[in-house]
C-alpha cells in the first residue's frame, strides 16, 4: 500500500509561524502533523511513502533522518515551483498500484484502511474522502422567481456541504489526464477524468475532520488531538509516538 503526501506549500495563511516552520512540521501538542499523519498510514497498513516537497524541503527530510521511519519506506520529490494539488504527481514515477494521495495539514480520525477498500471494490478511477461541514446563515434568506415574487423565505437556515477532505485514492489510470509538467489541481484532474467517462467516488468521513491552514485551525486541531490522542492514533501508536518524540503522552483515552 502506496501514498503521497503533498507537503510543498508555504503555509502563508499561518505566517508568521511559517517563515521559520514550514506547514507540515507544524506541532499538534508536540507532535508535528506531518508525523501524526504518517503514524496513521503505517497503522492503516500502508508501507511506502512519498513525500512532495517544495517550501523548507531540507527541513522536513532532516525530521525523518534518512529514508525509512518507524518501520516505512520513504522517499522524497522536490517541486522546483508550486505545482497544485495534482501536478507535483507528474513528477512520480508512473504509479504501479492504487494510491492514496493527501495534503499534508488535516487532522482526522478518518479510517484510511477502510478508504482504501472501499475503493478498491469500487472499481472507480478515483476515491476523494469528504467531510460534511455546516454554514449558520445570520439572516433571513429570501429566494425570487423571474417576476421577482418571494418562492421562498427561510429565517437563518443552516446549509450543509459535502467538501473535499484533500484525501484521494487514485489509480494508475487516471494520471493519463494528467498534463506532463506546470500546475494543476485535483478538481481540474478529475473533472477531465470524469468527462472521459471515468468513475470518480465520494467516501464520506464519519468521524472528525480539519485542516490547520489558519492560527484559528491550528488552535481548535491542537486542542483536540491534546484532549483524545488515541482517537487519531490509536492507544499504542499514541505512545509510541509520545515515546519517539519526548512529548507529554497527555490523554489517551477515548
Amino acid at each position: 500500500m502506496r501514498a503521497v503526501i503533498l507537503a510543498g506549500g508555504e503555509g502563508r495563511r499561518l505566517r508568521p509561524a511559517t517563515l521559520t516552520v514550514p506547514k507540515p512540521l507544524m506541532p499538534l501538542d508536540g507532535i508535528p502533523i506531518l508525523h501524526i499523519i504518517l503514524t496513521q498510514l503505517k497503522s492503516a497498513g500502508f508501507t511506502h511513502v512519498t513525500l512532495s516537497l517544495g517550501y523548507r524541503a531540507h527541513m522536513i527530510r532532516a525530521s525523518f533522518g534518512g529514508n525509512e521511519w518507524s518501520g516505512m519506506k520513504l522517499d522524497f520529490s522536490l517541486e522546483e515551483e508550486p505545482l497544485g494539488t495534482a501536478g507535483p504527481l507528474a513528477l512520480l514515477p508512473p504509479f504501479e498500484d492504487s494510491t492514496l494521495v493527501m495534503n499534508a495539514d488535516l487532522l482526522t480520525d478518518v479510517d484510511f484502511a477502510d478508504l482504501w477498500a472501499r475503493h478498491k471494490k469500487s472499481q472507480a478511477a478515483a476515491t476523494i474522502a469528504l467531510s460534511s461541514q455546516d454554514i449558520d446563515i445570520a439572516h433571513g434568506v429570501v429566494e425570487l422567481d423571474d417576476e421577482r415574487r418571494v418562492t421562498d423565505f427561510r429565517e437563518k437556515p443552516r446549509l450543509s456541504f459535502l467538501v473535499s477532505g484533500g484525501i484521494y485514492v487514485l489509480e494508475p489510470s487516471l494520471l493519463r489526464f494528467l498534463p506532463p509538467r506546470g500546475r494543476h489541481d485535483m478538481p481540474a484532474l478529475l473533472d477531465r477524468a470524469r468527462a472521459h467517462g471515468e468513475r470518480v467516488e465520494g467516501y464520506v468521513i464519519e468521524g472528525d475532520w480539519r485542516d490547520i491552514g489558519t492560527p484559528e485551525q491550528l488552535d481548535l486541531a491542537t486542542e483536540a488531538f491534546r484532549a483524545d490522542r488515541a482517537r487519531y492514533l490509536g492507544r499504542r501508536a499514541a505512545a509510541e509516538l509520545c515515546a519517539g518524540t519526548g512529548a507529554s503522552p497527555g490523554a489517551v483515552g477515548g
